[in-house]
């Protein structure tokens, strides 16, 4: 009896080895079962890291001094700054808008240019590489006798890759840009 079951035993294997060796993968894809039922709701996921301000890409200087100097070829005052960020792909794609602080850092009356009033104008021209202001007054800064310092520029750089927000801004009134960019000053 123990001669047949391990004979039998071999002839199982024998057989089960020849199915598995004849079943192949030739014939057609069937059609795909219905759909099953959702699954129950998962937990709630990991708080991602906070991304970056919203402004980030855009940047702004510190009050500058200015020393216009008129230019007797137009009759203008006339004053330059550097400003390497000011490029051909910034001139064609982003802008720059520039403030004149009229008076003091304690009790400003910041305006942006072109800045018109009366008679007095001041006038921005964009170059690569640089920001240039024009006025028919000398505006060149002024500090009094306490060390506060009047007619100081400020300019705000938004690169053309910006995505524009649900909000708008009206770029011509500080305040709002201060709000927007968190200025302190």
């Amino acid at each position: 009896m123990k001669r047949i079951s391990s004979y039998f035993f071999v002839a199982c294997m024998f057989s089960l080895m020849i199915g598995m060796a004849s079943c192949g993968k030739d014939g057609a894809t069937g059609p795909a079962g219905p759909a099953g039922a959702n699954g129950p709701k998962g937990d709630k996921g990991d708080k991602g890291d906070k991304g970056d301000a919203g402004s980030v890409n855009i940047t702004y200087s510190e009050w500058l001094d200015t020393q216009f100097a008129l230019d007797t070829a137009t009759g203008e005052y006339v004053w330059g700054v550097d400003v390497d960020a000011i490029d051909a792909d910034l001139l064609s794609t982003g802008f720059v808008k520039v403030y004149f602080n009229l008076y003091t850092a304690d009790q400003p009356n910041i305006s942006s240019v072109p800045y018109v009033e009366g008679d007095l104008y001041i006038r921005e021209v964009l170059t690569e590489g640089g920001l240039l202001l024009f006025s028919n007054f000398n505006v060149s800064t002024q500090t009094d006798n306490n060390g506060n310092k009047r007619f100081q520029v400020r300019y705000v750089i938004v690169p053309g890759n910006v995505a524009a927000r649900g909000r708008s801004i009206d770029w011509s009134k500080y305040a709002e840009v201060q709000a927007l960019l968190g200025i302190k000053n």
